[in-house]
């Protein structure tokens, strides 16, 4: 076969076969490897609960009740930044418009400013599957016993219209699943929390397991179009951080070759995926997700454990920092925007921050259209200057923080992505 086939065919094949698998903690990449962008979805899943009154989300790793003596510490933290930085505080009296400002620094990703801005409507998602019956089969469905006159039944079957059953969804999953209404009957998990398995009192090991099954599964359907009988003839490779244990990685592994149905499978980390893609066998990675901060060196294509660095925060972290900054300028509308118990809120701080993101020294406001989602039918929305952070040589603005895959530094960094 390797001597009669054309190379650019040979080229095209390559990876058609292999799947790659990369979780993370807020989402999940999965892709062939022939593809030049893999399918990035969020990494979570909402399933219909009886019982339950409103959504409610399964994630117990962040104290949302902030008390005083956070607050307190919140505030001196500010002000130790503010200093270093030499950030004007809140009674300072800011550049006048006629005032020239010091050079700006430009964006490290080389991105216009208004190529990511989107002021959108997030539109809630439809949580009825709405089935349509025939008046026939209602009939025959509550009739099914009865004796009736079949010249009676054929001339009426025209004139009784089709009705519609409506029931909830029984699981719902990526975008979809952050956008469900606060009222509506789901329970949203999050299998994976700051780079390990979200177990808690409330989301047993055995629940996660089964959500990852379930989510993967769910991709290979939907997005990649394998089917389950056909995945005996795919391999898989599981690219994972550095932040899993041993046990994780056993029982990840074990979904890909025993409930998927994957003929072979291999892990590989992060990091090396991240140089070997880059042509590198040397290199210090730093890798910035959504919850977890890894640095880590490899050197001839070997990842050095001791110089592995992990720390807890991420892209959220800073959009939530994003939000009590711009509520501390009160800036912020008086609306009722709570990232950890409405997802909606924390895809609409993410948007804000992608969009309105600048590198540079000096003062710099932007204008962002906020919206509430405090209410299912009416979403209601405002014009907001944001403030931001911004120091005189080597400040990030917050409105700030750079793009969670991105990293402003000027020293030689390498942001891997797959």
């Amino acid at each position: 076969y390797l001597k009669t086939v054309v190379p650019s065919q040979l080229l095209a094949e390559r990876g058609s076969n292999l799947v790659v698998i990369n979780p993370g903690s807020m989402n999940v990449r999965m892709g062939f490897a022939s593809q030049d962008v893999p399918f990035n979805i969020p990494h979570c899943i909402a399933r219909h609960k009886n019982d339950a009154p409103k959504l409610s989300v399964r994630d117990q790793r962040l104290n949302c009740r902030a008390g005083s003596t956070h607050n307190a510490e919140r505030e001196r933290a500010y002000d130790i930044i503010a200093s270093m930085l030499k950030i004007p505080f809140l009674g300072e009296v800011s550049p006048s418009e006629n005032q020239p400002l010091p050079p700006k620094m430009g964006r490290l990703d080389g991105l216009s400013a208004q190529q990511n801005k989107d002021d959108s409507i997030l539109t809630w998602t439809d949580v009825m599957d709405k089935s349509i019956k025939t008046s026939t089969s209602i009939e025959r469905s509550v009739n099914s016993d009865a004796d009736e006159d079949p010249s009676q039944s054929t001339s009426d079957d025209g004139n009784k219209p089709n009705s519609e059953e409506n029931k909830y969804k029984e699981m719902i999953f990526g975008e979809d699943a952050l956008k469900i209404p606060h009222s509506a009957p789901y329970c949203l998990g999050r299998p994976i929390r700051r780079g390990h398995f979200n177990i808690s009192q409330n989301y047993s090991l055995h629940q996660v397991l089964e959500d990852l099954r379930t989510i993967w599964n769910w991709m290979l359907t939907e997005k990649l179009h394998i089917n389950p009988k056909d995945r005996h003839l795919y391999s898989a490779i599981l690219v994972l951080g550095e932040t899993f244990d041993n046990r994780e990685m056993k029982e990840m592994l074990s979904i890909v070759l025993c409930d998927l149905g994957f003929s072979t499978a291999v892990v590989h980390q992060e990091a090396l995926a991240a140089a070997f893609g880059n042509g590198l066998s040397t290199a210090c990675v730093v890798n910035i997700g959504a919850q977890v901060t890894q640095v880590v060196c490899v050197e001839d294509g070997v990842a050095l454990p001791h110089t592995a660095l992990a720390l807890p925060y991420g892209g959220d972290d800073i959009s939530r920092c994003l939000l009590w900054v711009q509520q501390r300028h009160r800036t912020w509308p008086n609306f009722k925007t709570d990232p950890m118990k409405k997802p909606i809120d924390m895809l609409m701080l993410n948007k804000i921050k992608e969009g309105y993101s600048q590198i540079r020294s000096g003062s710099y406001d932007a204008v962002s259209v906020v919206h509430s989602y405090e209410h299912e039918k009416s979403v209601g929305h405002q014009k907001t200057r944001l403030s931001a952070l911004s120091g005189s040589s080597y400040g990030a603005s917050l409105s700030s923080a750079s793009h969670s895959r991105r990293v402003p530094s000027t020293s030689p960094t390498l942001v891997p992505r797959l």
